[in-house]
């Protein structure tokens, strides 16, 4: 029909992750954006730290359990 638009629907949208994140990272240091970063950056670095020792100790696990001939547990 003439003067009609079809219109879709508007996609859902909702903040990503990373803005979730950042969002209250904010939220906690009371609009403190520099505390927030600062936090943030503390917090990513000591799970970064984590998982390299995780990855690290299960590296010398297999390693042994190769030299030994035993299974890995």
């Amino acid at each position: 029909m003439r003067g009609q638009l079809s219109e879709s629907p508007a996609p859902d949208w909702g903040p990503t992750e990373a803005e979730t994140i950042a969002l209250a990272y904010y939220r906690a240091h009371h609009r403190d954006g520099w505390a927030a970063l600062v936090h943030a950056v503390e917090d990513a670095l000591s799970d970064l730290a984590a998982a390299d020792s995780t990855i690290r100790e299960r590296g010398r696990q297999i390693s042994r359990g190769y030299v030994r001939g035993l299974p890995a547990e």
